[in-house]
């Protein structure tokens, strides 16, 4: 993954909605002591199933979460955005945890990782960093959690990167402060389900292990193919104004649409897969290239159903 795409998501969080006069809570920086604490204690990825391979002069790993099939989950949203409850093997053990659909990875506040018995890798003494430059100041590594459960859907060997820090995740929160957000789930383990469906009117989303899911022939507006596109999370085929590009479907922004292209109040028009929208609210991202995101706002009006497996996203109306 490309360092500069990487950080789009948290850069996004910065620079958009008048962020520059807010703060991100308090953050508790692990001391360099701390770290190497926590650090003591390593498995390597294949351990856990996964491959390593080499890495900008150290190691990477591959490997994803595991499913239980057959399991399913319908949780709300906590104070009216995307953000849910999750929680491990003891119901004391628990914490928020924000869907981030356009981030490619996932991340973890330190308490929470600890409280949950978060598991660091490393193979001979190298640890697996977070390679992106937009960390601030806070180193993040990559660790295993045992065992998550939304609701009653469970996750084991967990993969994701512990920010160390206490007290609240920084702009990987991206801009939420209330509820306080322990947990940013990227498209790396998002993508590892069947079906996700997204109510944002209701305010509901619906997770499912195994079970396809076949849109309502006289509610479908677009059935929208997903596109890989490195440094980014969730990507579908798209257009502005008809020239084709790649839009990032991106729920956790507090927006419509962003542009890097250019700086316009409204965008004339901009397709996602087959649906057609005019006239949207327009913010600028400032970073030359970055791909066109579609926010909250402009998808709320909508029935969304993510399909990994079947690489594509349907986008219904509301039953009437």
């Amino acid at each position: 993954m490309t360092i500069k795409l990487i950080t789009l998501s948290v850069l996004s969080a910065l620079l958009l909605a008048g962020c520059a006069t807010k703060k991100y809570g308090e953050e508790e920086f692990l001391t360099e002591r701390e770290q190497k604490q926590a650090l003591a204690r390593t498995k390597s990825p294949q351990y856990f199933g996964f491959q390593a391979f080499p890495a900008a002069g150290g190691i990477g790993f591959r490997g994803s979460v595991r499913l239980h099939p057959n399991h399913r989950a319908e949780m709300d949203f906590i104070d009216h955005v995307p953000v849910i409850k999750f929680r491990g093997k003891m119901a004391r053990d628990n914490g928020n945890a924000l869907l981030d659909f356009s981030s490619p990875l996932t991340r973890m506040e330190y308490s929470t990782a600890e409280k949950f018995g978060a598991t660091f890798m490393s193979m001979n003494e190298d640890y697996i960093p977070y390679r992106g430059e937009f960390d601030g100041d806070v180193n993040a590594y990559a660790a295993v959690i045992g065992q998550l459960r939304f609701d009653q859907l469970f996750m084991e060997s967990v993969p994701l990167y512990v920010r160390m820090s206490r007290g609240a995740l920084g702009p990987f929160a991206r801009n939420i402060f209330k509820p306080d957000v322990h947990m940013a789930v990227g498209w790396d383990i998002l993508s590892q389900f069947e079906t996700i469906q997204i109510s944002l009117r209701k305010e509901v989303v619906i997770f499912s292990s195994s079970h396809p899911y076949t849109p309502h022939e006289d509610l479908l507006l677009s059935k929208a193919r997903i596109k890989y596109v490195s440094g980014y999370g969730l990507c579908v085929d798209g257009a502005i104004y008809g020239k084709k590009t790649p839009i990032v479907i991106d729920i956790a922004g507090d927006f419509y649409l962003t542009r890097s292209d250019k700086k316009v109040a409204q965008t004339k028009q901009v397709s996602i897969g087959d649906l057609v929208v005019r006239k949207v609210n327009t913010q600028h991202f400032p970073f030359q290239g970055a791909l066109p995101r579609a926010g909250r706002r402009l998808l709320e009006n909508y029935l969304i159903t993510i399909c990994p497996q079947q690489g594509v996203v349907y986008i219904e109306r509301y039953p009437e």
